[in-house]
C-alpha cells in the first residue's frame, strides 16, 4: 500500500463557486472560483486564470494566474503569470514575474525580509469589484496601508 503524503491532496474551489469567508488548509489549495476572504495553506496556493480573491493569501509556494485584491505572503516561491492582477502588498522569499502581469502595491522580496503574520480577522475585500482608483501615488503617501484597495 502506497503512503499518501499531504502534498497529494488539493482543496479545489471550482469555477462558478462563490465563497464568503476565510479558508485554512494544511494541504494545497487551488482556486478557479471567487472567494471573499483570506486563504491560508501550509503548502501551495494556486489562483487559476478564472480565480478571483478578495482577501489575503499565505502559503509556502504561491502561483497567481488570476485576480487578487489583498496582501500576498509567500514563504517560498511566488510565481506571477502574465494574466495575473494583484492589488496589495507582496512579501516573498523568491519571486518570478512574467511579462504582462499587473502588480499594484509594495513588493518585498528576499531571504532577509520579515513576512508578517496574517490576521484573518482583517476586513474582507470584494473580488467582484475591481479597485476604482487603485493607482494613486498621492493616496499611497497619505495611507498607512500603501496602495491596497479596500
Amino acid at each position: 500500500m502506497a503512503v499518501i503524503t499531504p502534498s497529494t491532496h488539493i482543496t479545489q474551489i471550482k469555477q462558478g463557486s462563490i465563497i464568503t469567508g476565510n479558508l485554512k488548509s494544511s494541504q494545497s489549495i487551488r482556486v478557479d472560483g471567487n472567494i471573499t476572504g483570506d486563504l491560508l495553506s501550509d503548502e501551495k496556493i494556486i489562483i487559476g486564470i478564472n480565480g478571483e480573491i478578495g482577501g489575503n493569501l499565505r502559503g509556502i509556494d504561491i502561483t497567481i494566474e488570476g485576480f487578487v485584491n489583498g496582501d500576498v505572503m509567500c514563504k517560498g516561491l511566488l510565481h506571477i503569470t502574465k494574466g495575473a492582477k494583484i492589488y496589495g502588498k507582496i512579501y516573498a522569499l523568491e519571486i518570478s514575474v512574467e511579462k504582462g502581469a499587473e502588480l499594484n502595491g509594495k513588493v518585498n522580496v528576499g531571504k532577509d525580509i520579515e513576512i508578517p503574520e496574517l490576521n484573518t480577522s482583517s476586513p474582507s475585500r470584494s473580488s467582484q469589484e475591481k479597485p476604482k482608483n487603485a493607482v494613486n501615488p498621492q493616496e499611497e503617501k497619505n495611507s498607512k496601508y500603501g496602495s491596497v484597495a479596500w
